[in-house]
Parts: structure tokens; sequence; C-alpha cells
């Protein structure tokens, strides 16, 4: 189906115009394609005992459910969310409100898209809960009501879908603040959800609504240039690109990849529209992140070091974030956290640690909820460790001869797929595929927890100007055996870093922070080495002594799927040369840590 394009101004920057999309089939096109849900206002009763869909558990409580309930917001437009509320209405309660783009009731979206249901049990499903969403039953049967919320142009709310930012920031604001003046409302409003559900929390967070209690962002971006569409000024939105198919759009969508196209570089747009404004989140926030997520945890992190909230916790889990949001343990502890800032209940969870983490130990049990100071870590030790072209070894001393090697870039095989498959990726990492590889065997038990960072040389050949750089560090047993966490049936391969090297000018040196400027592109001279630094996403690992830490330089993504032809295609080919010691001392640091 073609596709309409057209602009509308800005209403957060100054004379700037956003590129939108939508069916050619006009106004009010429904993809035939997607099943529609009935919009029909009504209340309900919901049994407790009764099974909302079959194999999931009978509902826990009574729900008075108020369906498709219109919200007004200030523009005209009318939004659609359903209510699922304790039965006595005599009561004031405190709200929990999810706001989605994949609808608030049987998302064309969900968990059995995924391979093994994304390790989501049917057993602790009721079956009401949206994608990424909370579970009804949990909160009403709680004392709460929980409010989700079709976002702009999705599903049910009319008018044109805003790829979240601060234009969905004056909805979610709007939303919060009816919420929170209603008759049954005790005036405290909470946010929930994972990913897209979590990253709209910090927008709306920044405009203060008086009504918004307390927010729980379970893994999420905070910035769409540098986390989300063009990692390092590369081109990584095809994840994004496979979830705008699975939308039920009303009349059009923001246009993120052809805005990408037209603004190449770091502006206004990407600054003030698609990145939050961190100072103005003051209210109390508890942040979840993992490590194995290949879009949240950088994110995730620099919201957590840079919201202006004094009461904000953090903790990093060791599996994937749809399970961790269903396991009792948590669920339960996100009440607590609910009933203390949107109840005034003294529950103790002030006491809970302020910052945990997880510590993965492919080979061996991963350490879970390990309380530390703060994140990163205090006293993190960051070690150099050299690399030699030569030997393809890594070394604490630096090397004094100079040496280079290199790889010949290849592009993504056809067989690359995607965990939305049901397919596990398979493609043979190997040395001299598009990729080299160094190594470092430990000599002691060694904990790496926080940022790794790159201070390296490379060149490319005549027949190139620039170089997409993809980095990881991973782990190999004493016997040379890789063994990764696996999540949603793809080997996760621990800490990783990109950049288009035209990219390397830096702006913000803060590792919870650390910024490309990408407002401008310095290009390679073929053939002349160029000196650049970059950090990888973070991570937790544990290597025990005899166990080898192993970082790849490749040509190419090989965690997670690639599209075949993005809208920014790479820039890379030929050959990539690293140049190591001597005057070309290329390293990279490591966050040594002592967690007992």
């Amino acid at each position: 189906m073609a596709m309409e394009r057209f602009k509308m101004r800005s209403k957060t920057i100054d004379n700037f115009d956003v590129t939108y999309m939508r069916h050619d089939s006009g106004p009010g096109y429904k993809n035939p394609k997607m099943i529609w849900p009935e919009l029909k206002t009504e209340t309900r009763l919901l049994k407790k005992g009764t099974q909302a869909k079959e194999g999931f558990r009978p509902l826990a409580c009574d729900i008075l459910y108020k369906k498709d309930v219109p919200i007004p917001m200030r523009d005209g437009v009318t939004l659609y969310g359903d209510l699922f509320c304790p039965t006595d209405e005599s009561k004031q309660y405190p709200i929990i409100l999810c706001w989605t783009t994949y609808g608030k009731i049987d998302p064309p979206n969900n968990y059995d898209v995924y391979i093994n249901r994304a390790e989501m049990k049917e057993k602790l499903s009721s079956g009401l809960d949206s994608f990424e969403a909370a579970e009804p039953d949990y909160w009403v049967k709680n004392e709460f009501i929980l409010a989700v919320v079709d976002a702009r142009g999705t599903t049910h709310s009319e008018g044109i879908m805003n790829q979240s930012g601060m234009a969905e920031a004056r909805d979610l604001y709007d939303v919060i603040e009816w919420l929170g003046t209603q008759e049954w409302s005790n005036g405290k409003v909470g946010m929930s959800g994972n990913s897209q559900l979590a990253q709209s929390q910090y927008f709306a967070a920044t405009l203060q609504p008086p009504h918004l209690g307390a927010i729980a962002p379970w893994e999420a971006c905070s910035d769409w240039y540098r986390d989300q569409v063009c990692r390092g000024g590369i081109f990584s939105g095809g994840l994004f690109a496979m979830i705008g198919e699975m939308l039920r759009l009303q009349n059009g969508i923001e246009d993120i990849f052809t805005m990408l196209v037209e603004n190449p570089l770091m502006n206004d747009y990407w600054k003030y529209e698609k990145r939050p404004n961190f100072s103005m989140i003051n209210v109390p926030a508890y942040f979840v992140a993992s490590w194995t997520s290949n879009v949240h945890p950088y994110g995730t992190m620099r919201a957590y070091n840079l919201c202006s909230s004094k009461d904000k916790w953090l903790r990093v889990h060791n599996t994937q974030e749809w399970p961790d949001l269903q396991t009792p343990k948590y669920r339960d502890e996100l009440r607590d956290f609910f009933n203390h800032y949107l109840r005034g209940e003294e529950n103790g969870w002030e006491k809970t640690p302020r910052v945990r983490v997880s510590l993965l130990d492919p080979f061996g049990p991963d350490h879970v909820d390990v309380p530390v100071e703060n994140f990163p870590l205090p006293g993190t030790e960051y070690r150099k460790v050299y690399l030699d072209a030569a030997s393809k070894s890594l070394s604490y001393k630096p090397f004094e001869e100079e040496s280079a090697c290199g790889y010949t870039c290849r592009k993504p095989s056809s067989d690359v797929v995607d965990p939305f498959t049901k397919r596990t990726y398979t493609e043979v990492i190997k040395e001299g595929d598009g990729l080299t590889q160094f190594r470092i065997t430990f000599t002691e038990d060694t904990t790496l927890c926080g940022y790794f960072k790159a201070h390296m040389f490379m060149s490319c050949d005549e027949s190139a100007d620039d170089i997409d750089l993809f980095m990881y560090v991973t782990k190999e047993d004493s016997l040379g055996v890789a063994d990764y966490p696996v999540v949603l049936g793809v080997n996760f391969m621990g800490a990783e870093a990109r950049l288009r090297l035209s990219h390397r000018k830096i702006e913000n040196r803060d590792v919870y922070d650390w910024r490309h400027a990408h407002d401008e592109e310095e290009m390679l001279t073929p053939g002349v080495p160029v000196e650049f630094e970059t950090i990888f996403w973070p991570l937790g690992m544990i290597w025990r002594k005899g166990e080898t830490m192993v970082l790849t330089v490749s040509s190419r993504e090989l965690q997670y799927f690639e599209i075949p032809t993005p809208p920014i295609p790479t820039r890379n080919k030929g050959t990539h040369t690293i140049h190591t010691g001597g005057k070309f001392n290329s390293y990279i640091e490591i966050p040594v840590v002592d967690i007992k």
C-alpha cells in the first residue's frame, strides 16, 4: 500500500516541520489485515474466577470494567481508555496509567509473536493485559484503578500518531490531569510499563503534571537518535520499522525514518523533540534495566543518572524486561513503591537499596539483586587493555612494535533472521568473516560492571572514506568455548559499541551520557589512520580465572537483525585496518569492580 507523506508544523520547535505519512486511501483508512476491536463505551462486571481467554488463569477478583472511556484533549481530539476498577464505587483510588500505541485490548503485537512467548507464562497472566502493560486484576485486587489508554491515532483514539517525544507528552499531561481529577480518583497517578510504555513516562514527567505522583519506567530508550534510529551515526531502526507494521493506525504516523533521511545530523528535532529534558523529571522514579536488551540499557542508565528526582531507584536484572515485569517478586515491589508514593503508605519502601545490579556469569550462576552504592559504581577501576594486531592479543601493557591487521567488509547475508520470526540467529561468527578478534585470558577472578570504552586507530582503503564500526566484548571458557545468555532466541553477545567514524567528534564524556556530537561529518582519508574514542553500552559480567575476554571488531551487526536496505545505507567498502602499538597504541578500558 502506497503512503502519502505530508508535513505539519511542530508545536515544540519553532518553525520546524515534521513529516507524517498515511495510507493513500485517505484519512480514516484502516488496514484490512488488522483485527479492529469494536469501539463500544460500556461498563461490565468481570467476575472473580472467570477466564478472559482460554489457557490463561482465572481472574483473581471482581473487576468493574469500563470500556472505551472517552478522554478529551486540549485540541478537541478524543482519546479512548479502558479502566479496570474495584467494584466498591464509594471509595477513591490511586491510578496506574499504561499509555500504549499497541492497543489497549487484543494488541496485534503480543507475546505469542516471540519464541517461547518470550518466557511469558499463561499461568501468570489473566489474558486481559495489553502488550508490555500491567496485569489488570493484580492492581484491582490491590485497590488501584488501572487505566490503559490508546495513544493518539492508534486503535480507537482519534488523530495522527506521534512517535513518542514532546508532542505525545502534551497528550499524556491531559490524560494524567483528567484521571487525577475524576470523582473515583484519590488525586495520584502513577505510570507503568515496558519499552515504549516506559519511554513515554520520561517525556510526560518533564511537563510535571500536578497529579503525576510517581513513574516506573521498566527499560526504555531516552534519546531517539543515539539509542534508537541512528546509534553511533549508523542507521539502526530495523526493529522500529517492523513494529510500525504491527500498529493499528487511524490516520497516519510520524515518519521517523524520513525525518532521519531529511535530518541525518543532530538538530533541534532530535535534541528537543526526541530527547527529554531530564532536569525537569522530579517525581519519585523506579527504574529497571537489563544488560541484554539491544535497545534499552544505555537509555535507562542515562535517565536514571540525569533525572532530578531525589527519590529514585535502579534495579538491573539478569533476564528480559517482559518476564521481569511478570515476576511476582518484582511485581510486588512495584506495588509497594506505588503504595508508598500514591497512597502515602509507610511500608518501608524507602529502605529498599537505591541501586541493585545483576552480574551475568555464563558457565556459572548469575548474581542477582546485588546492592551497590550507585551506578556507575563508585571506585570503578578503568584498566587499559592494549590491542596487538600481530598476535591478535590483548595485554595490560602497551606494545612498542607497530602492527596492523584488518578484515574485508561483508554485507549481511540473506539468511540473517530476527526474534520476531521465531527462528534463531545462526550466522557463524568467525575470524576473517567481516571481522577480527583479540583475546586476553584472566589470571584471576575479575568482575567487570559498567561502561567499557575504546581508544583506537583505524583506516579504510582507497575504495571508501568512512567506516561503520561494530564492536563486542564477550566471554569464552578455559577451552575457548563461547556461551552466551539467550534472549528471545538470540545469543546476547555482551557489551556492544557502534560508531560511524566520520561522527567521531565528542561533545560530552560522562560515561552515562557519552555523546558524540553528530552535528558534522569528518570524513576519512583512505590509508591514513584516524584516532577515535567511543563507549560501549554497559555490562555486568564475571570472568573467572582461566576464562577469556574477547574483543570482536566487525563491519556489521552480529547480535540482532538488520534490514537489507536501510534508509541510510552502510558506508562500509573494501578493507578496514586496525593499527596498534607504538604511536598507534589502540586500547579498550574495562570497568573492574570489587563486589563481594
